[in-house]
């Protein structure tokens, strides 16, 4: 695929970022490549051939890697790393909770947790013809410990444990805590996804502020093509606070008489819209999450499968 921007960028001496075809839109996403005594890639979502061809320009070839880092077990982030190990022979490390969603389909199908779905089949017809390559058993070899250092030379990475999007999900401070690589903090209009039964709208909550914490001049997203600079606070800010906003535009669509989770994701609620008929399963997804946690703040009953707004 022909893209109208460079398919990689230097960051900082010995880290480059991959970006992901169709401007990193899923299932694209961007990688990071550690051009340093141990030659490192961070996840492996990106197109293979960007892959390949930021590996040529900077001297190497794919047999080159030393080791794949995931920073969680999603399609767009372990990608092509079983095939990319097949041809290196490096190691492929991971967070120990990614191990079951990585090493095979049926694990990945476990934590995304839509087995049983009336929609599963077409899923498994998307994955099939989008992404078939991840269909494929991944060889695990190793894990990482949160905050624990992992040594590529002269270049750190060190990994954040950020749980919500995915309960693996994994940030990674490159060198110090100015740069971070914040995966799928990914500062994008949308705002935050956790369309899984791993994912958790409170721990995602509590990683953003995590990250903010950290204070970070630099936030390289999976899903923008340019790391974020300007205004990093504001925009990890406005990222956070797309859970309360959606909270409120859903007890307005209750108010306006969308009063069971189905009406609620065929609106749709989350998404804008659905770019395939299966995007229905994440959105559910979400908008029972929502409604999870207005019933526990009181904001809401639901009897009968009819949502109440409380008084």
């Amino acid at each position: 695929m022909s893209e109208d921007y460079p398919v990689h960028l230097e960051l900082q001496p010995h880290v480059h970022l991959i970006r992901g075809a169709n401007r990193a839109k899923f299932p694209e996403a961007n990688a990071l490549l550690i051009d340093d005594e141990i030659l490192t890639l961070v996840d492996a979502g990106a197109s293979k051939s960007h892959i390949v061809k930021t590996l040529t320009d900077l001297g190497h070839s794919v047999k080159d890697l030393d080791r794949i880092v995931l920073t969680h077990f999603h399609i767009d982030h372990k990608g092509h790393a079983a095939e990319l190990q097949e041809e290196s022979g490096c190691e492929l490390l991971c967070h120990p909770l990614a191990e079951r969603g990585v090493r095979t389909f049926k694990g990945m199908v476990q934590d995304y947790g839509i087995k049983g779905n009336p929609m599963y089949s077409d899923w498994i017809s998307a994955i099939t013809t989008w992404v078939p390559h991840v269909t494929s058993n991944y060889r695990v070899t190793g894990t990482f410990s949160d905050n624990k250092p992992i040594d590529c030379g002269e270049t750190e990475l060190i990994p954040i444990h950020t749980p919500g999007h995915t309960h693996d999900h994994t940030c990674f401070a490159i060198n110090d805590y100015n740069t971070l690589l914040v995966v799928d903090i990914d500062l994008t209009r949308f705002g935050p996804w956790y369309g899984n039964v791993v994912s958790d709208i409170e721990q995602f909550e509590s990683s953003i502020r995590k990250i903010m914490e950290l204070s970070p001049r630099t936030c390289i997203s999976s899903h923008l093509l340019n790391p974020v600079t300007d205004n990093v606070q504001g925009r990890l800010a406005e990222f956070l606070a797309a859970f309360e906003k959606r909270d409120e535009i859903i007890l307005g669509l209750v108010r306006s008489g969308l009063e069971s989770l189905e009406k609620l994701a065929m609106h749709p609620t989350i998404y804008a819209e659905f770019p395939h008929p299966i995007y229905y399963i994440f959105e559910e997804f979400m908008v029972q999450k929502h409604l999870d946690r207005l019933v526990k703040r009181g904001r809401i009953t639901i009897e009968d499968d009819k949502i109440i707004l409380s008084r």
